[in-house]
């Protein structure tokens, strides 16, 4: 066997290749020779035919997990490009727009995702990615790093806005389809969190955008892993009192913002229940508060984010409960994201239109959003007493984003592996009040 041979290692929903070709050869022949169990949904005045919940589900994760699978074994495309995320997107709508899904298949992804699962897969990662975080990680980020995660979003939001209007992509737009989207918490937020939260604000469906905010977010990751990797010999030279070559705390700054970590999973399956429960109900409990006169002025997923914050600041919830929650989140990462993109892309993205995102336009935009996210991180961090250069990679470029992968591919680009913690609370927290600042900012510019 060939060394290239021994490197690739198949792996889709838990299987190696022989067995999975089984699995997945019985797929095919249940969807293609109509014998897949269907369901009638009434949508309004509308009687939609469409394959069950639990063929729906065998088929996405089928054709999800394949596209996954090759997404992250690809070379380039797994590591700068987001494949991992973007293939399933792309592939699943290509096959859907060349007509090699059936169209009770077509239907049943469209029940199953308007049927909220989406929105599961919200309430799980939302919940799981705040709670996940040490107390003491939460605090010491509160009173140093924030600041300079919140100077990072303001640079880059106004920039994004003169970005838009300089280059007649639209000063609105420039925020809402590109800086808020790559800031997002990675290519969870942009895919699902962004498009459920702007379909709640403007009362329309909005998911139909979550493919042109992936793209957008994927170019900037490869934006910010080429600016990591030219801004360390550029600080070091010209300015070299912001570049701490690897230490991100400057002398005085005596902050420790370590902190143990939670464990990631768990054979306790009654454990990972509660998780679940935990995590939808404070989803719930969200909702309300974004319901309540006075209070509505904040959408229901950015209330459930202050909730979570809340209960990590003050350990209200008891450690084990929190645990759940990790468990929960990532279950749904690593179980149910393949097949989310893969529903995502048949459901929201019209294959045709990819080439129409992107424009010479969209691009500027989006270049000056990642810039400014780093200019701003750099300059507040270091008035926050960190040094700038590590302040921008982590606070500003690991906030723009697709999330867990491209903080590696941009700290491999700056070689500061060691501040992965630091790019983890730019993700999640970053994310999370990416999200406030768009439930406080559409009310006033739309």
């Amino acid at each position: 066997m060939s060394e290239a041979k021994k490197r690739i290692n198949f792996n889709v929903c838990g299987m190696s290749f022989k067995p999975f070709v089984v699995f997945f050869i019985v797929t095919l022949v249940a969807a293609y020779g109509g014998f897949l169990p269907q369901a009638v949904i009434k949508i309004g005045d509308d009687q939609v035919t469409g394959t069950s919940f639990i063929a729906t589900i065998a088929v996405l994760m089928a054709v999800g997990g394949i596209f996954f699978w090759l997404g992250n074994t690809i070379p380039i495309l797994n590591n700068y490009l987001g494949g991992a995320c973007l293939l399933p997107l792309i592939g699943a709508s290509f096959l859907n727009f060349v007509g090699l899904i059936p169209a009770d298949v077509v239907n049943g992804v469209k029940i199953f995702m308007k049927g909220g699962f989406q929105d599961l897969y919200i309430a799980l990662l939302l919940v799981g990615s705040v709670l996940v975080m040490d107390r003491k990680v939460l605090l010491g980020a509160t009173a140093r790093y924030l600041p300079t995660i919140l100077g990072t979003q303001a640079c880059a939001i106004g920039l994004s806005l003169l970005a838009g209007v300089l280059t007649g992509y639209g000063a609105v737009e420039g925020f809402f389809d590109i800086a808020a989207p790559c800031m997002s918490g990675g290519s969870a937020g942009a895919m699902t969190t962004l498009p459920a939260l702007y379909s709640s604000l403007s009362g329309q469906d909005m998911t139909v955008n979550a493919g042109k905010y992936l793209c957008y977010a994927s170019i900037a990751n490869v934006l910010a892993v080429v600016l990591a990797a030219l801004l360390d010999g550029f600080t070091k030279k010209f300015f070299p009192q912001t570049n701490g070559s690897g230490q991100i705390l400057r002398k005085g700054a005596q902050d420790d913002l370590g902190g143990k970590k939670l464990a990631a999973t768990t054979p306790d399956y009654k454990a990972l229940g509660g998780g679940i429960f935990v995590s939808l109900v404070i989803y719930i409990g969200g909702n309300i508060l974004g319901s309540l006169p006075g209070l509505s002025i904040i959408p229901g997923l950015a209330w459930m984010i202050i909730i979570c914050i809340v209960i990590k600041s003050t350990g209200i919830m008891s450690e084990e409960l929190q645990q759940n929650t990790v468990y929960a989140m990532n279950f749904a990462l690593k179980a149910l994201l393949p097949m989310l993109i893969a529903g995502i892309g048949i459901n929201s993205l019209q294959f045709d239109t990819i080439s129409s995102f992107f424009t010479p336009s969209a691009f500027i935009v989006i270049f000056v959003a990642v810039l400014g996210s780093y200019i701003g991180a750099m300059v507040v961090g270091q008035i926050f007493g960190l040094y700038g250069y590590e302040a921008g990679i982590t606070a500003g470029l690991c906030c723009c984003n697709i999330g867990g992968s491209g903080d590696i591919a941009v700290l491999t680009a700056a070689n500061r592996m060691n501040l992965l913690a630091f790019s983890s609370i730019s993700t999640r927290i970053g994310g999370a009040l990416m999200v406030i600042w768009v439930g406080l900012l559409y009310p006033l510019l739309h």
